[in-house]
């Protein structure tokens, strides 16, 4: 009876929760080293998110690669019009959207419901377009779609502008409303975007795969709250109630929206190269899972106890990450895990082989520990990674070189150790950045997204992408 108790109330308590806040940092190919610029003062070419060429603006990712198979696709497209009438309404109302045939992905069927739901919903207020922007991710997850509960809450979904505390820029709590901050609104207009973005990525996390709450496991069989009132009294002595997993909610909300929109992770940056880390390791298919199931907090612990962790460990690890991505709500633990060994233990399970010699694993361990930290020092392999972070002022000036050097528009980037992240199966690095038109002097603010090669560990391509045609059309 006390079991069941407890399981009552942890029920109650889950339904006060807010979901999770968009808040101020804490702390395809590319065309080769000849990459595409979005000029600020070209409305049409905010929609590029991936590499500047030195001839004109382009709309595109690596448009110079694949400028003119776009160009001669678009005029087959043009003279064999589809005959399908779903597909063809829905291409002519994506049009009217901002949207491509590619960034339906097929779901002809799925965007006119999608369309029909978001223009049915009072609540979007001004910001009812830049909500069509999320319908790529949902069209890539759609085989996670619980159809009746995410387009209901999608229909009732509201976003507003309000007062929020000076360290959020933006919130979605159970209550199914994004809000963003008046003061962000007001003096950081350029964050706006990818703030937006990021919690239209939580809304997805929470809604699309049906009401996500607290996961009982019995008999390794996942169980929602509701789902454990019938259990028997022998089922409710083997209940284990798993511990949230906030890195996943968070850093995969800015995971999404670097992947998706920006180009570039924002927010949350720690959180983000750690679950690159993940992804790494585990797959694309397996962070898309951990993300958009509504299970995901049992998700997240099996990996470890498949990995060999005890309970204990991975209480451990799970208070780290949490309190990583939610100080404001998990104390940081006095002897806290080592963020490094995490992913080395993950990689020697699942991956196998030397995770000293893979030297793409290595650049997300790099990027892990950031610039003149000291987390590496806890961990079971300190003498290998000190050797391979950055932790002198001659190897921090060679670092900053490598990402701005050479490049007309001088950024001037927020991180200046851009994050680190994945997209297709490939590792890329970005950051937001105040940067300067060549042409005209004129400083503008944007993302910059680079590719690498780690194996000869230099630049080999990058993207500059301008928020200002994009905060002029939706904000």
């Amino acid at each position: 009876m006390k079991r069941m108790t407890a399981i009552l109330l942890s029920l109650c308590i889950f339904g006060s929760v807010i979901t999770g806040c968009e808040g101020k940092k804490k702390d395809g190919s590319f065309s080769k080293e000849k990459t595409t610029t979005v000029a600020p003062e070209t409305s049409e070419s905010a929609a590029s998110s991936d590499a500047p060429t030195e001839t004109e603006p382009s709309e595109s990712i690596s448009q110079e690669t694949e400028g003119s198979e776009a160009s001669s696709e678009s005029s087959e497209t043009s003279a064999d019009q589809p005959t399908d009438p779903e597909q063809a309404k829905a291409l002519d109302l994506a049009g009217q959207h901002g949207l491509s045939e590619e960034d339906l992905k097929g779901e002809f069927s799925l965007f006119l419901k999608f369309s029909e739901t978001v223009e049915g919903n009072s609540g979007l207020g001004d910001y009812r377009e830049f909500v069509y922007l999320i319908f790529p991710v949902v069209a890539d997850h759609a085989n996670y779609i619980d159809d009746e509960y995410f387009f209901d809450m999608l229909g009732m979904l509201e976003i507003k502008v309000g007062e929020l505390s000076i360290q959020q820029s933006g919130t979605y709590d159970v209550s199914n409303v994004i809000t963003l901050s008046e003061t962000t609104m007001k003096d950081e207009k350029d964050e706006l975007p990818r703030v937006l973005f990021h919690e239209l990525m939580h809304f997805l996390d929470w809604t699309l795969n049906g009401m996500k709450v607290s996961v009982f496991v019995v008999d390794d069989k996942h169980m929602k709250p509701s789902d454990t009132a019938y259990l028997s009294l022998e089922e409710q002595e083997k209940v284990r109630i798993c511990p949230e997993s906030w890195i996943v909610t968070e850093g995969g909300a800015e995971y999404l929206t670097a992947k998706y929109f920006t180009g570039a992770p924002g927010s949350y940056t720690d959180c983000v190269a750690f679950l690159t880390g993940i992804e790494y390791i585990m797959g694309e298919e397996y962070m898309d899972k951990l993300f958009f199931s509504w299970d995901t907090d049992a998700i997240f612990q099996e990996l470890f106890f498949e990995a060999g962790y005890t309970s204990d460990q991975y209480d451990l690890a799970s208070n780290t990450l949490n309190s990583t991505a939610r100080s404001d709500l998990y104390d940081y633990p006095d002897e806290p895990a080592s963020m490094d060994d995490i992913l080395i233990d993950l990689y020697t399970h699942y991956k196998g082989g030397n995770w000293k010699e893979d030297k793409d694993f290595l650049a997300i361990i790099k990027n892990l520990n950031g610039i003149g930290l000291q987390g590496w020092r806890r961990s079971k392999n300190a003498d290998f990674i000190g050797s391979i972070v950055y932790q002198t002022f001659e190897q921090f000036e060679k670092l900053e070189n490598a990402f701005i050097e050479d490049i007309p528009e001088e950024p001037n980037l927020k991180q200046v150790y851009p994050t680190i992240f994945m997209r297709d199966g490939k590792l890329y690095h970005g950051s937001t950045a105040e940067l300067t038109d060549p042409s005209t002097g004129e400083k503008y603010h944007g993302y910059v997204t680079y590719e690498w090669d780690y194996e000869n560990d230099k630049r080999v391509g990058y993207e500059i992408k301008s928020v200002k045609p994009i905060v002029e059309k939706y904000f």
